[in-house]
């Protein structure tokens, strides 16, 4: 038979080795000993080199480069007093003073780095003869004329001489920098010179190392393909006989002793595979007669996966229960706990009167709620099977289901198993559903006052622009604000001012119209949407509310008032920003005229014409409690 290129002949196989075969472990570190020892030393190589980088080379070559920036800096510290000196010594001008002043501390500072300098003889005494002559030019010549001692007047014989002093004290400073910087020059070359060596050291090691590894690693492959890869082809040879449904082959293979381990282990297996084969056939034969009830199971998961509407996931679990499961009824309980009962969700099955609620731990739903277990009752002789299943996420029951079974039918186990199993899927469906319809209805309305929020009146205020502007229909808009409402919860407390706010809602929802909606747009502030109304329908409305909340709130601790902005849908309020900036255009208006009033968008005010606004029976001057 054939591998890729290779071809081994089964049967000469058991011929091939006399002496006794060496362990699979062996033979493979064997052919890779070589290519580990010379991997080691390759790294050992490479840490050298690195180690005397990082140790030796590196911080002289930083050593000798910070010092040849620090004679830069100080010659040019040096040049900055000279110049700077002159042309105080030439104009008595003390402005030349500032360069020197500065210069003279970036010369320490210069001189301080590069006391750092270290390297060979030449080097050192260059560095000192350097610092003597600039030292002996500072002394002699740079503190005389900085304090103002030069002789004679400039252009005279003695101030000439002076200056002529100090350009030699200078040059002589200057030929010994040049002198330094040429010898640093040098070590920093010599020292990036031996970095080059090592580099170039450690690549021929390397590549001798890299290539004695890969000769050695030919001759191993050439020997682990004699002792491993022939016995394993045999080996697989005698499985592909198998495959094609020779189960009673014997495969013979040598090599190491793994490989004979495996091969007896082989023609052991084969010696069972028929008899696992006649098991595999009554097995599918079971497997082919529960095919049907799976499909349905899969076909009813997929329709409860699918949906995150309650009541059809209730409905595709009571239709798929009833599919799968021989019962006269089939339904389905959900569990209210804040009303420690069950609440019947939907039915399939015999007609019967409308449910009424189970409290926990009644009936066999009841306590399959409870006690989150199986409840198997039979209601007599010859009647009907009560079986209840509880339906569980997590450690929550979150509800019940329901069948009730033929009086001669028996529950097997089996059948019990699978009722369990589509309970898991049901119960997550169903409470992923009934979260969702939580979760859509908590991110459309208010918390406090159960009102749509701005999100939903954002949605429905453009719904109501388009559909104005597509059929001419009149659409008011009205937003109200609480007036001095800080003071409410300043004085009271703000859970009375999260009451007050639930109180206003209730009035304003049992004013409006079944087809006006009030939203809770934001703070203290409320605002309607009025459907097929004109502004003179909206100020009525709002004065409507108006003294309603006035006369609400007029009796009790806290006396309450608001203020309101009127607008409709008109040329320049078509859309829903114009509109909402309109009404609160004319709220500001309504706060500015003093509160407790209407406003229309047209300049209509509907209300008091003036009164002082006061916090009503509590006898608190509102204007004045304000900061």
């Amino acid at each position: 038979m054939r591998r890729g290129t290779e071809e081994v002949d089964v049967g000469r196989l058991p011929a091939r080795r006399a002496r006794a075969p060496k362990g699979l472990a062996a033979t493979v570190d064997s052919s890779f000993r070589a290519v580990i020892a010379g991997s080691a030393a390759m790294v050992l190589v490479i840490a050298a080199l690195l180690t005397w980088l990082v140790v030796v080379s590196g911080p002289a070559v930083q050593r000798y480069e910070d010092g040849l920036a620090a004679l830069q800096a100080g010659h040019t510290a040096m040049l900055d007093q000279e110049t700077s000196l002159r042309g105080f010594i030439s104009t008595s001008d003390l402005a030349f003073m500032q360069p020197y002043a500065k210069a003279e501390g970036d010369l320490y500072t210069a001189n301080d780095r590069l006391a750092r300098l270290d390297g060979d003889h030449d080097l050192t005494a260059a560095v000192i003869t350097m610092r003597l002559a600039q030292q002996r030019w500072v002394s002699e010549w740079a503190l005389v004329a900085a304090g103002g001692r030069a002789p004679g007047a400039p252009g005279s014989e003695a101030w000439t001489s002076f200056m002529l002093r100090g350009k030699v004290l200078f040059d002589t400073y200057g030929d010994a920098r040049v002198t330094a910087q040429d010898l640093t020059e040098q070590a920093l070359l010599r020292q990036r010179h031996r970095q080059s060596l090592a580099f170039l050291s450690v690549a021929a090691a390397a590549g001798l190392i890299g290539l004695a590894t890969f000769g050695s690693a030919l001759a191993r492959r050439r020997r682990l393909r004699r002792d491993v890869l022939v016995p394993v082809t045999a080996v697989l040879g005698g499985m592909d006989a198998v495959r094609e449904g020779t189960l009673g082959v014997a495969v013979d293979a040598s090599g190491p002793r793994e490989l004979v381990d495996v091969v007896e282990g082989f023609n052991r297996m084969t010696a069972g595979l028929q008899q696992a084969r006649e098991s595999a056939d009554a097995r599918e034969r079971h497997i082919s007669a529960q095919s049907a009830k799976l499909h349905r199971i899969l076909a009813m998961v997929r329709d409860i996966g699918g949906s995150l509407k309650l009541a059809y996931v209730v409905e595709s679990v009571v239709q798929g229960v009833a599919g799968i499961v021989d019962a006269d009824e089939v339904s389905v309980w959900l569990t209210n706990q804040d009303a420690g009962c069950l609440t019947p969700a939907g039915a399939r099955g015999a007609a019967q009167d409308p449910a009424a609620p189970v409290e926990l731990g009644a009936g066999p739903v009841g306590r399959a709620a409870k006690y989150s277990r199986v409840v198997h009752e039979h209601d007599g002789p010859g009647g009907q099977q009560r079986l209840a299943v509880p339906l569980v996420v997590g450690s929550r029951v979150v509800g019940v289901l329901d069948l009730r079974l033929p009086g001669a039918s028996v529950v097997e186990d089996e059948q019990l198993e699978v009722l369990e199993t589509l309970c898991v899927h049901a119960a997550t469906a169903l409470e992923a559903a009934r979260l969702h319809e939580g979760a859509a209805y908590a991110s459309d309305h208010d918390a406090l006052t159960r009102l749509p929020n701005r999100r939903r009146l954002d949605s429905d205020l453009q719904v109501e622009c388009d559909r104005s502007a597509r059929y001419g229909r009149p659409l008011c808009f009205v937003m109200l604000d609480l007036d001095h409402f800080k003071v409410v919860n300043d004085l009271h407390g703000h859970a009375r001012g999260d009451e007050v706010l639930q109180g206003v809602a209730d009035v304003i929802t049992a004013t409006l119209r079944a087809s006006d909606t009030a939203y809770r747009y934001g703070g203290e502030e409320l605002a309607v949407v009025l459907r097929e109304s004109d502004l003179a329908a909206g100020v009525a409305l709002a004065e409507r509310l108006r003294e309603r909340i006035r006369t609400t709130f007029a009796e009790g601790d806290v006396a309450v008032t608001a203020s309101f902005g009127v607008a409709e849908v008109a040329e320049g309020t078509a859309l829903p920003a114009q509109l909402v900036a309109a009404a609160d255009g004319a709220l500001y208006q309504a706060k500015t005229l003093g509160r407790d009033r209407v406003c229309a968008a047209d300049g209509e005010v509907v209300g008091p014409a003036t009164r002082a606004v006061t916090a009503g029976n509590s006898g608190v001057d509102v204007a004045a409690a304000l900061p």
